[in-house]
């Protein structure tokens, strides 16, 4: 069947091509939306040439439209152009939504299958696009109340989403009060959504149109029931187990295992492999979490640099834990998390919240990794402050999953059994007050990761005990 949709932007070369060859029909001979709750917006990209109808003079607004047509105006009201590597089995590089779909992984608003297809021509549901909206705007998921009649219907990986997007008039439901959340969705109500979407997109609406917000639907016609994927692998937060679907990736158990006062040592676990992001900032309790892409670029919803800001490979079902450096004694932080799949899909933002210990004029000031080798690592340490007086700091480095030693345990070189350790996985220096000094460690073991604890001090009076994880190549 002829697709509908000629693209957004103007200048694009080859857009027949990505929407089938259309007729030049004029906004005036667009026959079939006299009367369409959704006429006004309609009428609104005809006239502006965002969208273009058939040869015959309709623009069928209640034909469902395509996961690959959703995406690709998606992409272009939002002006993504950076692509992803792809591999889904049912869609290949000569497919006109292979470069589009690519955009989208990489964007991260959407992901595959957990059989690694995309099913780029299955229509996309209502359900869907919540998630895909959510994903875009980065809204606050939290909530699932729904007050749809049909809202026991809404698959539980799309509630939050569902929830958020009704509640901002980006996607409202039915005249019969029911949100149908697995009906294909149509092309008049994509216009709506996507219009809405990039009214409300913080800091502005992006790519190079800018369409008037319009109600999604009060509609007078209900989609019709057409076949959709069981589960979507689609709109990032997409939903798990059973019917073939992706499985929603998730973060639990998120919390710190030790809290000095310049680091601290975060533990979660993922519920798909692939990759955990974080970025932390100071504390406030008027500040709106970032959104995933902010997290994942190391910004906070400002778009400012978080004080910290790092990822880490993860395991489906395994705990992921990171060391955060950089913080201020006696302060408190959150810690902005979310998890990506192999296949681009991605959670919501999690919160953490911690505060850092007090810390005396001779405690650590600073710890950081440095440059790591295979078998050695550089640990940059700064003890005290500029005028200060020096004071003894002492080290002891254990694997990854060794239970945390006590400061009089590190202070006397041993792990959290007592055990004595030699060098080099313990020893220490005299700081020089306020300067940063280069720890070298040596006969580490390739590809492994380390924890660093360093403290300072002397006798029994010993700073807030600091960890640093550290991974060799």
């Amino acid at each position: 069947m002829k697709k509908m949709w000629r693209g957004l932007m103007t200048g694009v070369l080859g857009i027949s091509m990505l929407f089938g060859a259309l007729g030049s029909v004029s906004a005036a001979t667009a026959k079939d939306i006299q009367g369409h709750w959704a006429q006004s917006q309609l009428q609104d990209w005809l006239d502006k040439g965002y969208l273009q109808g058939y040869a015959d003079g309709t623009v069928k607004p209640n034909n469902a439209i395509t996961r690959g047509e959703y995406v690709a105006l998606v992409n272009r009201l939002f002006g993504f152009t950076d692509t992803a590597a792809i591999t889904f089995t049912d869609l290949k590089s000569n497919n006109w939504a292979y470069s589009e779909v690519a955009k989208a992984v990489r964007a991260g608003y959407i992901g595959g299958y957990e059989n690694n297809t995309f099913r780029a021509t299955s229509p996309i549901t209502r359900q869907e696009a919540a998630v895909i909206t959510a994903k875009l705007l980065g809204l606050n998921t939290n909530s699932t109340t729904l007050t749809f009649k049909d809202s026991a219907q809404v698959s539980s990986w799309a509630k939050g989403a569902v929830a958020a997007a009704a509640a901002k008039s980006i996607i409202n439901g039915y005249p019969d009060g029911t949100f149908g959340p697995k009906k294909a969705l149509t092309r008049a109500e994509a216009v709506g959504i996507i219009g809405n979407s990039a009214a409300n997109r913080p800091g502005g609406s992006g790519g190079t149109v800018t369409p008037t917000p319009t109600p999604t639907p009060a509609a007078t016609a209900t989609p019709a029931p057409t076949a959709t994927p069981a589960i979507p692998g689609g709109g990032g937060n997409s939903g798990g187990g059973g019917n073939g679907g992706s499985v929603s990736p998730t973060v639990s158990n998120v919390t710190y295992g030790h809290v000095g006062s310049v680091t601290a040592d975060v533990y979660l676990t993922p519920s798909v492999t692939g990759a955990v992001y974080y970025v932390v900032a100071p504390y406030s309790s008027t500040a709106t979490a970032p959104n995933y892409l902010q997290v994942r670029d190391g910004l906070t919803a400002a778009g400012s640099p978080g004080v910290n800001a790092g990822s880490t490979a993860a395991t489906a079902g395994s705990t992921v834990s990171f060391s955060v450096y950089g913080l201020q004694p006696n302060t408190e932080y959150s810690a902005y998390i979310a998890v990506a799949d192999t296949a681009g899909s991605w959670s919501g933002v999690y919160t953490l919240r911690l505060a850092t210990a007090s810390a005396g004029g001779t405690a650590i000031a600073a710890l950081s990794p440095g440059s790591m080798g295979t078998v050695t690592a550089d640990v940059y340490v700064t003890a005290g402050q500029t005028g200060g007086t020096s004071t003894p700091v002492r080290y002891v480095v254990l694997p990854a999953n060794a239970a945390n030693p006590t400061a009089e345990q590190i202070a006397a070189g041993q792990n959290s059994l007592g055990e004595q350790l030699a060098a080099p996985w313990s020893g220490g220096f005299t700081s020089v007050p306020g300067v940063r000094q280069t720890l070298t460690l040596s006969g580490l073991t390739s590809n492994t990761a380390y924890k660093v604890y360093v403290i300072a001090g002397s006798g029994t009076a010993w700073s807030p005990v600091e960890l640093l994880r550290i991974h060799t190549k």
